[in-house]
């Protein structure tokens, strides 16, 4: 097993990392798109399932690049303050680019605000919510921004940030039209920002950030 993924070509090894990081989640996100689900309780059973899930991928995919030589250090900086404070401005920046993109969304195509989309209803515990956020955040950014720009940066800053932002677009399309056409101006703004400064603590920062109010919203929506 290990010399058949050492023997792998880099492209090989791009579509395996991307298959097992993505296939399934893009995969579910199709299917609650296409099947018309439109509420899912996020249960303690579904949280933990999901960060064991997330938490297995990720580990699988570190393994295959662990032998192909790769090491975190060629994905992000360590730790620093600034660096993760940097994830709050950049939080800023993604949510007035998701409601300018929104409301241009609607203003083009009215219909768009009254499809029915699936809403998430969380029925766990507040700490595991946080967990599971922080464990889906580093899971996303690790691989969507990191690993995918870092393993195409020689085929330029163009393809790079267009194929993290695609791949982040397919597979939030279970939100419906509004919600992932607005993902994009985020899949762009975090490629950029990482281009830039290879750095992945701002961008778990800001994806934590966002998931934590997006689920506190939910939360109070559902309490009143």
């Amino acid at each position: 097993m290990r010399e058949r993924i050492q023997k792998l070509s880099p492209r090989g090894e791009f579509f395996l990392i991307i298959t097992i990081c993505f296939g399934y989640i893009t995969c579910t996100s199709l299917a609650v798109l296409l099947l018309r689900i439109r509420t899912y309780d996020l249960t303690s059973l579904r949280i933990i399932r999901g960060m064991a899930t997330e938490i297995i991928i990720l580990a699988v995919a570190g393994w295959i690049l662990h032998v192909r030589g790769w090491r975190l250090s060629q994905l992000t900086k360590a730790f620093s303050w600034p660096a993760a404070l940097a994830g709050i401005p950049l939080f800023a920046c993604y949510i007035a680019a998701y409601w300018v993109t929104a409301i241009a969304v609607v203003s083009i195509y009215p219909a768009a605000s009254h499809i029915e989309t699936v809403r998430m209803v969380p029925r766990a515990p507040i700490v595991l919510m946080v967990l599971f956020v922080i464990v889906n955040s580093v899971f996303e950014e690790t691989m969507v921004c990191g690993y995918v720009i870092t393993a195409l940066s020689s085929e330029g800053a163009a393809l790079s940030i267009s194929a993290s932002t695609l791949l982040r677009f397919l597979y939030h399309l279970y939100q419906g039209p509004v919600a992932s056409l607005s993902i994009l101006p985020l899949g762009l703004i975090f490629s950029v920002v990482y281009w830039r400064w290879k750095n992945l603590w701002p961008l778990w920062v800001a994806h934590t950030v966002a998931n934590v109010l997006a689920f506190a919203f939910a939360t109070a929506q559902q309490t009143r």
